[in-house]
């Protein structure tokens, strides 16, 4: 039922012949993002995954059906959630947020597990 709200939202939000622009950028790098244009039923996500505490975030463009809920996973006894957060208006996932490098997240990760060894 979320995924048809959802997927409603967006297509009500949009032009006819009108894609949006979002912000994009991998893992670590959003402190400068660039911009891109959309397909035309296509939202902007920015989807956030938290490592020990540390989240890192990347911001694209997305189909709605991607957008609802969040998932967990245990890697080596530690927990990685993956939460996506999508908008439906120009440039919308916009707010930069100081996040960690990936290398710094992958060095956490591997220190934590390391930790758990002795």
């Amino acid at each position: 039922m979320n995924k048809i709200a959802i997927t409603l939202l967006a297509l009500l939000t949009f032009h006819l012949g009108h894609a949006m622009n979002c912000y994009t950028c991998g893992y670590g790098t959003c402190l400068t993002p660039s911009t891109t244009s959309c397909g035309l039923l296509e939202v902007c996500l920015t989807q956030t995954i938290t490592v020990a505490s540390l989240p890192v975030k990347k911001k694209s463009c997305s189909s709605p059906s991607k957008c609802v809920g969040s998932t967990q996973t245990t890697y080596l006894g530690i927990t990685v959630t993956e939460t996506p957060s999508c908008c439906f208006t120009d440039l919308c996932n916009s707010a930069a947020m100081p996040s960690v490098s990936i290398v710094t997240g992958i060095a956490v990760l591997l220190s934590l597990w390391v930790a758990r060894l002795f």
